[in-house]
């Protein structure tokens, strides 16, 4: 009686053995407790790098990348499971891309469940052991560091408002385990690389010109003060030049998989370490000049033109922004008399009038007692040398700024201030990855600030009119041999 229980047993196992090892697909597929994991089987990848058939291409002005901004020397695989755990992955290198920018993988894949659906992921040129959950971050004033690296631009799944960067998936088969029958990923994957563009801005207009007045700039739209400024501005200023510019509020931190909720794009904390790099604040206040070094001169060759390489932002009240620096020529007739020569170009702004001298301003208030502490016109002209000539100029000037409650635009420079917004995110002040930001400067309706913080460019509408150009980065299908 023993032995007949013993050999019941024995065959129920055995059953349940046979039972287990038949599981119809769809059982596989739920991911059911007890699944047997297949030792090896095969999967081909198509990756493409952000060229013409990738990335963004449905907004108009696509704007050509460099063959450095698209190069990929190395890649990462990831297989996840339906709870985002990284079942496997692979690192590549030496990869070898054709002339459309696609490169096809074949991969031996071990340690995951027949039936099962998994999504794939594609990381390249940067390491991350979880690229779903993990951020990339910069030291202090190295903007993207090197993740904008020539030859060398991390790159990760497109994932924006209207593209998921989980929709990758692949699941695998008994038939699998050929090569010659290799399971396919649902679409070729395509990257993007997870920094924007910043491009050093343009300037069409060389003259300040006439406040508009058509139906986005009404009349109304200005204070009597500044009707005056500006029209005293048109009468006195001769040229005004683009000579600098400078990025303020760059993020220091990025997710490597960007980020979504139902309308808008998500950004790191600051619990993750999230900050700005050359903040708004840095660049002085409203009568102080900071941080000059942060500017870049505007370069005339075409080849040399600066680009600025920066993270994603979407913060409206620290937006990443571009300060303007301008170089103000007066009229020779302007002022009967001139603090400084022509050259040197430095000159006043005292109630919302051009002075090239004080004795000009004495001459306009002539009736007023009082004026400038009761100083002669020579111990303030000698007083703004003596603080032009400093060790800390700028800080010496702030001084008389102060004190006097006078503009001093040192060297005939001034200064403007705009938000970059990316409007195809459709929010205002924010930028995007995978983007590149061209602003150009139509128009010029005041001289600017004293400083970059100064506060008469507190709406550079009032000042500027600046276009920005949102354009997809991609790169046009020229012959480029990536390897």
């Amino acid at each position: 009686m023993k032995k007949m229980n013993l050999l019941v047993m024995s065959l129920v196992s055995a059953a349940a053995l046979s039972f287990t090892s038949c599981s119809d697909s769809e059982d596989l597929a739920n991911d059911k407790a007890g699944q047997n994991k297949v030792d090896k089987f095969y999967m081909t990848l198509t990756v493409e790098t952000p060229n013409a058939s990738g990335t963004r291409t449905v907004q108009s002005n696509n704007y050509d990348a460099t063959a450095a901004e698209s190069k990929i020397t190395s890649g990462t695989f990831f297989l996840m499971d339906s709870k985002n755990k990284i079942v496997f992955h692979k690192k590549f290198e030496n990869l070898e891309w054709d002339k459309k920018g696609e490169t096809k993988l074949e991969i031996p894949v071990e340690d995951v469940i027949a039936g099962a659906e998994y999504k794939v992921y594609f990381l390249a040129n940067a390491d991350s052991e979880d690229p779903l959950n993990s951020t990339f971050s910069t030291t202090d004033n190295q903007f993207v560091g090197n993740y904008a690296k020539a030859n060398n631009f991390a790159m990760f799944n497109e994932n924006d408002k209207n593209v998921k960067g989980d929709s990758y998936t692949v699941t695998f088969t008994d038939k699998n385990k050929s090569k010659d029958n290799a399971a396919k990923v649902s679409n070729p994957i395509k990257l993007e690389r997870v920094t924007a563009r910043i491009d050093q801005p343009t300037s069409e207009g060389a003259k300040i010109i006439a406040y508009p007045t058509d139906k986005d700039h009404k009349t109304s739209d200005y204070t009597a003060a500044e009707k005056k400024a500006m029209d005293d501005a048109v009468k006195k200023v001769d040229n005004i030049e683009l000579t600098r510019y400078a990025i303020s509020n760059v993020a220091n931190t990025t997710n490597i998989m960007q980020k979504w909720n139902d309308t808008q794009l998500l950004i790191p904390s600051s619990a993750t370490g999230f900050k700005y790099i050359q903040p708004t604040e840095e660049f002085g206040t409203k009568t102080l000049f900071l941080n000059a070094g942060y500017f870049n001169p505007i370069v005339k060759d075409e080849n040399g033109k600066h680009k600025d390489y920066v993270f994603e932002n979407n913060n409206n009240d620290a937006a990443t922004s571009m300060y303007f620096e301008y170089k103000v020529t007066l009229k020779d007739e302007e002022g009967k008399h001139r603090d400084f020569p022509k050259e040197d170009g430095t000159f006043y702004r005292y109630n919302n009038i051009i002075y090239t001298s004080f004795e000009d301003i004495f001459a306009a208030y002539n009736d007023v007692k009082g004026l400038f502490e009761n100083k002669k016109a020579d111990v303030l002209k000698k007083e703004v040398e003596d603080a032009k000539g400093a060790t800390d100029s700028e800080a010496e000037l702030d001084k008389l700024r102060q004190k006097y409650n006078i503009e001093i635009f040192n060297c005939g420079k001034t200064y403007y201030k705009m938000a970059i917004r990316d409007q195809f995110i459709g929010y205002a002040n924010a930028i995007q990855r995978n983007t590149v930001y061209q602003l150009n400067v139509k128009n010029v309706f005041n001289i600017g600030a004293q400083v970059p913080n100064g506060t008469p460019d507190k709406d550079g509408l009032f000042y500027l009119d600046v276009e920005v150009s949102v354009n997809p980065w991609v790169q046009n299908n020229y012959d480029v041999e990536l390897k």
